[in-house]
């Protein structure tokens, strides 16, 4: 009961942290001391050209900035190089002249050291298809539920930022295809665009919820769903920090009489093959320091979304959904850092066909829920957490490994204490009592550690107390929000 009488009021300290503190910084910059940047040289950048490192800088030569604006920049260019994924480390230099006897002037000259990862990764895949690694492990750790196979990738193909992709993909589901993403397609660098296409066919699938748990059905002589979906994703980044996406898609999907007599919602109208394009614009302000493990600064987004153009003649899917999402790290003292996050979506209209009517429990969930899926329409998601910093980032160098993109660790570890709240709009359960957890609030509090290393790896040991008076061990991979 404690829970749900705070549900509510969770959500608003979290919203007053989100929108707490200035988002521009505005600093005492002294003129006594100006740079003018006369060169800019780059090193350890054997693939990358030097264009693609340019894109990422806050400065150019040519540029005349008091000293204490330079550094700032230098700081943001070196995050700006580092949030690309293309660099384990990246150090700046600069060299200053003797000042002009005419305007007290230095000029100076810029070095930017970088340190390339592999770029080629001919990596294994292991994927479960429960909604998580928790509730797979929990319910036998079955071996025919999960994916397996390899993702052949080339970051940095051609030196360009370009990526690569052949996918390659068996056991519970059969994935062929590939992908090709070009950041740069005209001369200022700001226009890009992602070729993708996929071929996904399954013996067995999960067709709904009861008691909050995934309903299967499996067959072992056929294959009861395929799915064969492309798209072309055009990117635009003017600035730095800010980008927007304009994502055309087509999905052609089929299931097998069997699936449609046990779940008649899979698909739109009780039809066993569903054919359609879907249309997505999303706009992304991201300031924050690290990518793949935020300690400081602020990101925000939103997502509009159209399922069905009427394009095609038997294209009956109707579905329109908002999604957007606003998240805010700050320091709070020399080793403790806070976050908070609210993200929520609004589906107006019908309650969509099974297929499209995943809301919390799989990518997105409210911790401490990890073992229940809860299905809807609309839903409201606020996490916060506190965290302090055990190990500071750290660099442990091994010169005796002979691979230097491999020589050199970076790691960090932080434990801390963090609450979640939730809630779900389900329409489709309003009538019936096949799932509970929709349309009430739902909350859990807990305490974890994470551990970051490089190559974007984040693993997350946390223990959760959820509002239904369960407690449990959860492991995570990547950052909490």
């Amino acid at each position: 009961m404690f829970f749900r009488n705070c549900s509510l009021a969770f959500l608003l300290p979290t919203l007053l942290f989100l929108l707490s503190g200035q988002i521009v910084i505005a600093q005492k910059i002294s003129n006594d001391d100006t740079l003018i940047i006369r060169s800019v040289t780059f090193t350890g950048n054997t693939t990358t050209k030097a264009f693609i490192i340019e894109r990422e800088l806050s400065f150019s030569v040519g540029d005349t900035l008091p000293r204490e604006l330079f550094e700032s920049k230098s700081a943001q260019s070196k995050l700006n190089l580092l949030n690309t994924s293309l660099f384990n480390f990246v150090t700046i230099y600069s060299s200053d002249s003797l000042p002009s006897s005419r305007n007290g002037k230095h000029r100076v000259d810029i070095t930017i050291d970088v340190k390339e990862r592999w770029y080629t990764w001919p990596a294994p895949v292991f994927e479960v298809m429960e909604q998580n690694m928790n509730t797979w492990w929990r319910n036998g750790h079955n071996f025919e539920r999960a994916t397996y196979g390899f993702l052949l990738t080339r970051y940095n193909f051609r030196g360009r930022k370009e990526t690569v992709a052949l996918i390659c993909r068996f056991g519970y589901s059969k994935q062929y295809g590939g992908q090709y993403s070009i950041p740069y397609l005209n001369k200022n660098r700001t226009l890009g665009v992602t070729f993708t296409g996929l071929y996904t066919c399954n013996h067995e699938v999960f067709y709904g919820t009861r008691n909050n748990q995934l309903l299967f059905y499996k067959d072992t002589d056929s294959h009861i769903r395929k799915e064969f979906s492309n798209s072309i994703k055009f990117q635009w980044r003017k600035e730095i920090f800010s980008r927007q996406t304009f994502d055309i898609r087509y999905t052609d999907l089929r299931v097998t009489d069997t699936v449609l007599s046990i779940a008649p919602d899979y698909f739109v109208n009780s039809n066993k093959r569903m054919r359609y394009f879907s249309l997505s614009y999303q706009y992304v302000l991201d300031h924050r320091d690290n990518r793949a493990y935020p300690l400081i600064g602020y990101f925000a987004d939103i997502e509009v979304t159209r399922h069905g153009l009427s394009i095609l003649p038997d294209e009956d899917l109707d579905i329109t959904f908002v999604a957007m999402s606003v998240r805010k790290w700050m320091q709070i003292s020399k080793r403790i850092y806070a976050g908070g996050m609210i993200r929520g979506r609004w589906l107006p209209g019908p309650a969509p066909p099974f297929y499209h009517q995943r809301a919390l429990g799989f990518s997105t969930y409210i911790r401490g829920f990890e073992y229940y899926v809860i299905d809807g329409q609309s839903y409201v998601l606020a996490k916060t957490s506190v965290r302090y910093q055990i190990l500071k980032p750290h660099i442990f160098q091994f010169n005796w490994f002979p691979v230097k993109k491999f020589n050199t660790l970076h790691l960090a570890i932080y434990a801390g204490l963090f609450g979640d709240a939730g809630y779900v709009e389900d329409r489709a359960s309003v009538t019936s009592d096949r799932n509970t957890l929709g349309n009430s609030w739902l909350a859990s509090y807990g305490l974890g550690v994470d551990v970051v290393s490089y190559y974007d790896l984040v693993f997350r040991f946390e223990y959760t107390f959820n509002s239904l008076g369960e407690g449990g061990f959860f492991l995570h991979f990547g950052a909490p929000f």
